[in-house]
């Protein structure tokens, strides 16, 4: 895999939460209650910085969303965790982005003091139930406890794979899209991608719901593996309500024609080295010097010696 951050599974999560319903709907169920009762969901929005630096870009991934808590500018940060092996050294890491995220602001507002943030870590890896300590005290060799006295209480994270199903039907905006990260790794994402499209509490009547929709069709389509897609597409033909029928419809039409245009780029390719491997076939015929044809050609000298060989063993 390339690097993690630039995962399908990051780039559906950020795409999902750039719609203001799903990033209110996703605070509203897993902020506490007492930064949810003096948050105004109506200014929250999300900016386009990221403060996450290049140790830790390999497995994390930040939406910072600036917002009004009791009146008051302030910031909410998302982490996304994406190592498939969950890290033990997590709340120190966390907290290495938090100061630094704090560090940045004072710099641009040196004579302000610094804004409150709610860091939350939104962990997707294999390993479910998280399995380390969530206490930045807990990455110290402490034995006498000391560090407990000078910092604070454990990390908040949400594993998405213990999250039951029932919890996640309930969240309008956000919960068909934890159950499409829940699900996305299974070896037959047909099953899990229709129960999550047939339960799909959108009214599907504006143009966010059917982004949305758009949005999910293209995660599980392409990050999930389907064994079958066409007796995927005949149980959504009976199973699925005529707008998400249609959408499925669509989208496996413009797979269809993406392939069939791979395929002509790659018969683009094939006959273009077939026409160069021609064309250097008669000019050893005609006794041409290698070094003479790799500039003609562009072939490389192994390539033309290979052409050489076949030639030779040609009968006659």
């Amino acid at each position: 895999m390339n690097r993690k951050i630039n995962a399908p599974h990051d780039k559906f999560f950020r795409a999902a939460m750039e719609h203001k319903p799903v990033a209110i709907d996703f605070f509203n169920h897993y902020l506490p209650h007492k930064v949810r009762r003096v948050l105004d969901v109506n200014s929250l929005e999300l900016t386009g910085h990221s403060y996450i630096d290049t140790d830790l870009r390999e497995s994390l991934s930040d939406l910072v969303f600036r917002c009004e808590l009791a009146c008051r500018p302030t910031y909410l940060t998302l982490l996304i965790e994406h190592q498939s092996t969950a890290d033990r050294m997590l709340p120190f890491r966390v907290h290495h982005y938090l100061f630094g995220m704090l560090h940045s602001h004072r710099k641009q507002h040196p004579d302000k003091p610094l804004p409150a943030v709610y860091t939350l870590v939104f962990y997707h890896g294999e390993v479910t139930p998280y399995p380390y300590s969530l206490d930045l005290w807990d990455c110290f060799d402490d034995p006498c406890g000391l560090m407990r006295e000078v910092l604070y209480q454990p990390l908040p994270l949400i594993d998405v794979n213990q999250l039951p199903d029932e919890a996640l039907r309930q969240q309008q905006w956000v919960g068909p899209m934890a159950r499409a990260l829940k699900y996305i790794r299974q070896r037959d994402m047909a099953p899990y991608a229709l129960d999550i499209l047939e339960a799909l509490p959108w009214s599907l009547e504006d143009g966010e719901s059917i982004e949305l929709l758009e949005l999910l069709l293209n995660y599980l389509l392409s990050a999930g593996n389907i064994e079958d897609v066409n007796a995927f597409i005949a149980l959504s033909a009976e199973r699925l309500s005529g707008p998400v029928r249609s959408e499925i419809m669509t989208f496996a039409e413009k797979l269809k024609q993406q392939g069939i245009q791979e395929g002509m780029q790659e018969g683009i390719r094939e006959g273009i080295q077939k026409g160069v491997n021609t064309v250097a076939l008669t000019m050893l015929k005609e006794g041409a010097e290698t070094p003479f044809i790799a500039r003609m050609t562009g072939l490389s000298m192994a390539e033309i010696e290979r052409l050489r060989v076949s030639l030779e063993s040609e009968p006659g």
